[in-house]
């Protein structure tokens, strides 16, 4: 097992444990991701671990830009146990992950894809935790890996629409997960 399957699947597990832990009349409620409802983005993540599964064999790539509501659907939790047995079915195949995919990032082995997918499905679970009011701590090796990613990058790069706001200042005494959070943009205490 690669060490990025190891920790996009601790990722997608800590996704599931707070899809279980959102009550149910806080799916609609409004999210950290403008415009977009907790539902929205539980099933714009949904559509990410989806495609991981679809480009390594099992299931069809999703649009997870489009109609995200209706990727997560009425029941959210039990919408993604689906795509999550077909991620690990997906993965869980001698040589499937130095499989060569296309994806938006171009023709990479699905082990980088995976790589490249961690960062979104972990952000995203806070995204939806928070929408829900609930506060969660997220894998701390993820948001440690996430974090130093992130800041190895060009900054340019990512601070456009679709992407990250403008990060948000916060004290340098802040933990990692908030700093990640701020990073992103996101105001670390949204909904608090």
């Amino acid at each position: 097992m690669s060490a990025n399957l190891r920790m996009y699947t601790t990722v997608v597990f800590g996704f599931e444990h707070v899809l279980q832990l959102v009550p149910a009349d806080t799916w609609d409620r409004p999210s950290p991701c403008e415009g977009w409802t907790t539902r929205d983005v539980a099933g714009h993540a949904m559509g990410v671990v989806n495609n991981v599964a679809a480009r390594g064999g099992v299931g069809t790539v999703l649009d997870p830009f489009g109609d995200v509501g209706a990727i997560a659907g009425d029941d959210p939790l039990s919408t993604f146990r689906g795509i999550r047995d077909r991620y690990l079915e997906a993965t869980d195949r001698p040589g499937a992950l130095q499989t060569v995919i296309t994806s938006s990032a171009g023709e990479v082995t699905l082990d980088r894809y995976i790589g490249m997918m961690i960062a979104d499905t972990l952000v995203h679970t806070w995204d939806v935790a928070r929408g829900a009011g609930l506060d969660v701590e997220l894998e701390p090796a993820a948001v440690q890996h996430v974090y130093a990613d992130y800041l190895s990058r060009d900054e340019d790069t990512m601070r456009k629409p679709g992407r990250f706001d403008t990060a948000i200042t916060i004290d340098d005494a802040a933990d990692a997960q908030t700093r990640l959070i701020a990073f992103t943009g996101r105001d670390p205490h949204w909904g608090a």
